[in-house]
C-alpha cells in the first residue's frame, strides 16, 4: 500500500536537511509519537548522510486482527540515507524500514525540494505486510500510524524552525 506525504517549510533547503538530520530533533520526534525507548543515529557515509531511528512503541492501537503479530510493543526501525544536496539545494534520499520481527517492511523515496520561499519535504512509500489473506486488512492500520508519526515530526519541524532562527 502506498504512502505519499508532503510538507512546507519557510526554510531553505539546507535548513530543512540540518533539522532532519540533528539528532536531537529526531529523539523528540520519537518523545511527541510516545515512543517508549529509541535509539537515534546519524552518521556520515562517503558523501551521503544516514538517519537511523529506531523506536519502541506501545502496540495500544493495534488492531486485534493483527496483535498476535506483534505482541505488547512494537521495535520500529527506519533508515534513511541522503545524497549531497543538487545544485539548487535539493536532495533525495532512500527510506528503508521495519517493524522488527513481524512481516511489516517499507520502503521509498523521500526529497527536500526548494519552491519558490519555501521548502517542500515529502515522502513516497510503500508499506507491505507480507502475511497470507489478512496483509492487506492490516496495511491501512500501518499506514495509518506511519501518516501520524511523519505528520508529527513534520509539526515539530517546524516549530524547531522558528525557534532554533
Amino acid at each position: 500500500m502506498d504512502l505519499n506525504m508532503s510538507a512546507s517549510y519557510d526554510a531553505t533547503p539546507e535548513e530543512v536537511f540540518a533539522i532532519i538530520t540533528d539528532a536531537t530533533f529526531r529523539e523528540q520526534a520519537c518523545e511527541k509519537t510516545k515512543a517508549l525507548s529509541y535509539d537515534v543515529s546519524v552518521t556520515e557515509s562517503g558523501g551521503d548522510t544516514v538517519v537511523r531511528v529506531q523506536r519502541e512503541m506501545a502496540s495500544d492501537d493495534v488492531p486485534d486482527i493483527a496483535r498476535k503479530f506483534v505482541g505488547q510493543t512494537l521495535t520500529v526501525v527506519q533508515t534513511e540515507t541522503w545524497h549531497p544536496a543538487g545544485a539548487d539545494g535539493a536532495r533525495t534520499a532512500e527510506v528503508k524500514g521495519e517493524i522488527t520481527g513481524t512481516p511489516v517492511t517499507l520502503k521509498g523515496n523521500a526529497r527536500i525540494v526548494p519552491q519558490g520561499a519555501q521548502t517542500v519535504q515529502a515522502i513516497d512509500l510503500d508499506v507491505k505486510v507480507s502475511v497470507p489473506l489478512i496483509g492487506k486488512k492490516i496495511e491501512p492500520f500501518v499506514v495509518e500510524a506511519i501518516r501520524k508519526g511523519l505528520e508529527t515530526e513534520h509539526q515539530l519541524g517546524a516549530s524547531w524552525h522558528n525557534g532554533h532562527l
